[in-house]
């Protein structure tokens, strides 16, 4: 059984690809199989469900795709990264959650529903067909007209002049929708929307907005026609033309009136004479706006209505797209628990930084972190609440650091942090940060209702002082911690 699992998984996982196991076999477990399986990058290596018969184990067999009955040949795929559950079996993913290796996230409940909007969104892709061959009318109807005005030479320049102008506006949307399908991360595809804006529309200024739910807020990720500055980074989802559009649809104001809050999307609102925004959709909700205003009185038509919709639509399934992927590559290195790196990314991330301090003579600093007397609070108070505890250092520990700075879950109650350009002094100070933050942090309560202080050991190891090499570097900041317990615990030791 084992050997059968290992050979499927071989035949498919490719180096730098992500592989994904899919466990149900209905329906739903079907229509993703069928997109997921489109996708560049993405490789399905097995399905998993209990009967042979169901609809995604056929389908599976037809591809080639490894197909089990026992959820843990699952944990025996060799190379795997993601478990996305679609059975809505409470057990199953208790199951899967408890068998899978420490490398491989399970993904349910909204994690899967992610994948179900990608696959409602490239419902939509079907509206590029449609205006390409409505393009080619229009083509079609210029040609003829041209034709028609052969004996007029004042009337064939004019149509000349309308040709080149609509063969330029068909070649760059043709373009436009085809650079879309190629982009994978989110920056580059809301740079080729406001790109699409100005080039298909002709905007003077043009943005995109993305929606962030953890505070209910539009946040600026692309933008043309003005400097960065222009815009305001963050608006709330209540207020200024992005908002009305967030809420309502398609909004347009084409003579904005002195003393208006719809303009305050920009920290100059008023240099603004007009502006137009559209949501961004996937299936329905919203995940984004795009803007496009001007210094100059500007009255949409409805045919540059249509278009405007056709890019929004378009761009919404490019940029869905581009949020599940970059959902995926998060969560192939990312702790579940702790939303830490996980110790795959820490060696990856550790290397290249060792040899940037190699190249340039920086420092590097690496602290080892350890939960003190973990087990004995697990044992006393349950693992439910020592998860609690492991979620609050690792918030404590990204409270401290810099945006440069990678901080990992290591392994049960040990954490590494990576100080990029950091000497042991200031190692020293970050370590004694954490330290302090920890032991003040508000832990829960015990039987009798008195606050629980957890405190953590550190150990301290800096490149090239004590080691030469990144292996080194977390052994002897590992050594340097275990010195810390033995000499009390909840202290600060530096390596030898």
């Amino acid at each position: 059984m084992e050997e059968r699992a290992g050979a499927a998984a071989t035949s498919v996982v490719r180096e730098g690809h992500i592989s994904i196991a899919i466990a149900g076999g209905g329906l739903r477990a079907t229509s993703v199989l069928r997109l997921l399986n489109d996708i560049e990058n993405l490789d399905v290596v097995a399905v998993f469900d209990i009967g042979r018969t169901a609809p995604a184990m056929r389908l599976a067999e037809d591809l080639g795709i490894f197909t089990t009955t026992e959820v843990s040949e699952l944990s025996q795929i060799s190379g795997l990264d993601l478990v996305l559950d679609l059975s809505e079996d409470e057990a199953l993913y208790r199951s899967l959650d408890a068998e899978r290796p420490a490398d491989v996230v399970v993904v349910t409940g909204s994690g899967s529903e992610l994948v179900w909007d990608l696959l409602i969104a490239k419902k939509r892709s079907e509206e590029q067909e449609k205006i390409f061959v409505e393009l080619q009318v229009a083509y079609d109807k210029i040609r003829s007209h041209e034709r028609r005005l052969q004996a007029s030479k004042e009337a064939l320049e004019r149509a000349n002049e309308e040709l080149e102008s609509r063969l330029a506006e068909i070649f760059f949307t043709h373009e436009f929708f085809k650079a879309l399908t190629t982009f994978s991360s989110v920056e580059d595809v809301t740079s080729l929307i406001v790109d699409g804006a100005n080039g298909i529309l002709g905007a003077e200024i043009s943005a995109v907005y993305l929606f962030d739910q953890r505070d209910w807020t539009l946040r600026l990720h692309a933008s043309q026609g003005r400097p960065e500055d222009y815009f305001v980074p963050a608006v709330p989802v209540a207020e200024t033309i992005l908002g009305v559009a967030f809420r309502e649809g398609f909004v347009q104001q084409s003579d904005v009136q002195a003393g208006t809050d719809l303009n305050a999307w920009s920290t100059r609102p008023e240099e603004i004479r007009s502006h137009a925004a559209m949501p961004l959709r996937s299936g329905d909700s919203v995940i984004g706006v795009l803007m496009i205003a001007s210094a100059t009185f500007r009255d949409l038509t409805q045919a540059e209505r249509d278009r405007l919709q056709v890019i929004a639509n378009q761009s919404s399934l490019a940029l869905q797209n581009a949020l599940l992927h970059e959902e995926l590559e998060r969560l192939s290195v990312t702790d579940r628990l702790t939303e830490l790196y996980n110790h795959g990314y820490l060696h990856q991330r550790l290397d290249e930084e060792i040899e940037r301090a190699m190249r340039f003579g920086h420092r590097l600093s690496v602290i080892m972190l350890d939960i003190d007397d973990f087990k004995q609070f697990n044992d006393r108070f349950g693992h439910p609440k020592g998860d609690m505890v492991l979620k609050a250092v690792s918030s404590v520990i990204r409270q401290n650091l810099r945006e440069i700075d990678v901080a990992a879950r290591y392994g049960g109650e040990e954490f590494v942090v990576v100080l990029p350009e950091t000497d042991v002094a200031g190692a020293l100070a970050v370590a004694e940060r954490i330290r302090t933050s920890t032991e003040e942090y508000p832990h829960i309560a015990d039987e009798q209702g008195e606050r629980v202080t957890q405190t953590v050991s550190l150990g301290v190891a800096t490149y090239p002082l004590h080691v030469s090499d990144g292996a080194s570097l977390i052994e002897a900041a590992d050594q340097a911690m275990y010195r810390a317990k033995r000499a009390g615990k909840n202290r600060v030791v530096v390596a030898a």
